[in-house]
């Protein structure tokens, strides 16, 4: 797998720094093979990951503003793990309520001496967090209060409990095609600008939803 995984990068991110591609593969082999045992992905196909889900990640990348980030209900890592190897400066916070994904991720920081990662075991919603980073970062977040709502209210739902956070400048979402189908009005009251992914190797595109708070220290 090790092969596979260094030669698929390889294929997808060739115009890497050589450190980058050398942490991407270290990640993905230590993330695969957890997966064989946790089940921490959503898919055992490397080469989706990679292309889909990695790459999406460098895409996000690239609208990022600030020099912090909260990555909840983080996960296997996806996206601030690959956040925080491509901005070995910036501080990447990786929270998330499942003790399997802090054992996980505690684990990928000591491997790959990600010093700017700190790995945080909270229920964001349960406990209201309060984020101390400049941005946040969401990818596929679920939470049973939330989870039978539909995407307009729950992203509204998320928007607001970010918010509640002084420090926070903005948000940005990674995601499908239903941030597109956000109302006039959410997208005015959030200051909603999307950016669309389009991805080389899938028909199907991502979107980036950056949201933009006006009542923060940082603003």
């Amino acid at each position: 797998m090790s092969f596979s995984i260094e030669r698929i990068i390889e294929d997808t991110f060739s115009t890497q720094d050589n450190k980058v591609k050398k942490l991407l593969s270290e990640y993905l082999s230590l993330l695969f093979k957890w997966h064989d045992v946790r089940n921490i992905i959503s898919s055992s196909d490397t080469e989706y990951v990679i292309k889909r889900e990695i790459y999406d990640s460098f895409q996000l990348n690239k609208y990022l503003d600030g020099n912090s980030f909260s990555d909840i209900g983080t996960g296997g890592g996806i996206p601030g793990i690959i956040i925080s190897i491509l901005n070995p400066d910036k501080k990447v916070l990786l929270i998330d309520r499942k003790s399997t994904f802090i054992d996980f991720l505690t684990l990928v920081k000591a491997e790959l001496n990600l010093k700017n990662v700190e790995v945080i075991n909270k229920d964001v919603i349960k406990s209201q967090m309060r984020f101390s980073t400049e941005s946040v970062l969401l990818k596929n977040f679920s939470n049973k209060l939330i989870s039978k709502m539909n995407f307009e209210k729950k992203f509204i739902y998320l928007m607001k409990l970010i918010k509640n956070s002084d420090q926070v400048s903005k948000a940005y979402m990674l995601t499908g095609s239903p941030v597109l189908e956000l109302s006039e009005e959410c997208l005015k009251e959030y200051n909603v600008n999307t950016h669309v992914i389009l991805s080389p190797f899938f028909d199907t595109s991502r979107v980036v939803a950056e949201v933009k708070f006006e009542n923060t220290i940082n603003s």
